[in-house]
């Protein structure tokens, strides 16, 4: 489901490092977000509105100022900020209510309100929101994020896996105790080949096909780390929080707007002036 979007969201114009993933290319995953802090990329996150970001909520803990965090869209290298690329500063942090309640990691997401909003293009779109009577079976998904891609690197290019999901009852089993999975959580995994998610995958979306849409299914939320491939990435089950998303971007007041600096075409008088003081010197 679209969430108060008029672009339509799960749409990309490119068709077709996590550990054991591959570079991406540039627009194939339009609604990838990297989240600074201090600076720094610290966890991935996703575009499902005009001024919000979805991300996993231990990105965002409580002794973290709001006002040190960055946010980038349209971004595929770290190093270097492409024709598409935009930074947003964070207006709001809202954090499930059951974050640390009845588990370390349960309730494990975030939706941050931007203080202005984001322009669209071919390599900046919103991916749908997994309405909470989705149908997991027979689908294609995929993780994305500037994670390790190896127990000892990270990289600075936007890594993509595809990951099949794995039963729940198979995961509890494979990390030995039903507690550690809850209801609002799923895992996926690539068991044979060793691909899973790692550090500064955090916050990242898992996105699945349906019929030529793209819908974000899972928050990638905590696991035994990329060291140990046989355990599954657990995720942050989006269809069970699909609700509680909507609530809060329909209620939520809009930031407030900036005054204009300059009219546009004051500013567009002030650019053509820069541009000939600038020729001026070579004349």
């Amino acid at each position: 489901m679209c969430i108060l979007n008029q672009t339509a969201c799960g749409q990309r114009h490119v068709q077709g490092k996590i550990m054991g993933g591959m570079d991406t290319p540039e627009k194939k995953w339009p609604w990838q977000v990297s989240v600074h802090y201090g600076g720094f990329h610290i966890c991935g996150g996703s575009i499902i509105h005009e001024y919000w970001i979805l991300s996993a909520a231990h990105c965002f803990s409580r002794n973290r100022d709001s006002a040190a965090f960055d946010m980038y869209v349209g971004l595929v290298n770290l190093k270097v900020a492409g024709s598409h690329t935009q930074w947003f500063e964070v207006n709001k942090v809202i954090l499930h209510h059951t974050y640390e309640m009845y588990h370390p990691i349960g309730g494990d997401i975030a939706l941050v309100q931007l203080k202005t909003r984001i322009v669209f293009s071919d390599s900046v779109l919103p991916v749908c929101i997994a309405p909470p009577d989705v149908n997991l079976q027979n689908l294609t998904c995929w993780t994305t994020g500037w994670g390790l891609i190896s127990p000892k690197g990270a990289s600075n290019h936007l890594q993509e896996a595809q990951l099949p999901l794995i039963p729940l009852r198979l995961c509890q089993l494979l990390y030995g105790h039903t507690s550690y999975l809850l209801p609002d959580m799923m895992c996926a995994g690539d068991l044979r080949n060793g691909k899973t998610p790692c550090e500064g995958d955090s916050g990242g979306p898992l996105v699945c096909e349906f019929n030529r849409v793209w819908v974000q299914i899972g928050i990638v939320s905590w696991g035994r780390g990329c060291a140990f491939p046989m355990y599954p990435a657990v995720y942050a089950r989006v269809s069970y929080f699909s609700t509680w998303i909507r609530h809060h971007i329909e209620h939520t007041p809009p930031p407030p707007q900036p005054l204009p600096a300059l009219s546009s075409s004051l500013g567009a008088a002030v650019s053509v002036l820069v541009t000939m003081l600038a020729v001026l010197p070579m004349l």
